[in-house]
């Protein structure tokens, strides 16, 4: 997995459903890692905001409907959570999860 993947997951607690995510976590740290650092999505639009880019179906993201990149839920998922890649998101979206994530992170000055 690499970062910008769409990746299904099962989560525990109120996600536990399969879903949608986006893989955040940096290249470098490869394989080594037992989790993997993952923003879920949501094709439920009624809460959007300013940290939740919303990100339309095309080819080759794998998504069935728009859904918004949930950056204010980021998750630590064991690589066992993850159940398969379905796409890869472009580089203007890499960009908008990046800008939303620096908000959420506090790095944004």
């Amino acid at each position: 997995m690499r970062r910008g993947d769409v990746v299904l997951f099962v989560a525990q607690g109120d996600m536990g459903k399969p879903r949608p995510g986006i893989v955040v976590q940096a290249d470098e740290l490869g394989d080594t890692t037992t989790s993997i650092l993952v923003c879920p999505m949501s094709s439920d639009l009624t809460d959007v905001r300013l940290t939740r880019p919303v990100v339309q179906p095309a080819q080759g993201n794998g998504l069935r409907a728009a859904s918004h990149v949930m950056t204010d839920k980021l998750l630590a998922l064991r690589r066992d959570r993850i159940r398969s890649v379905i796409g890869r998101i472009d580089a203007a979206t890499t960009e908008r999860i990046n800008a939303a994530l620096l908000v959420v992170l506090g790095l944004a000055r």
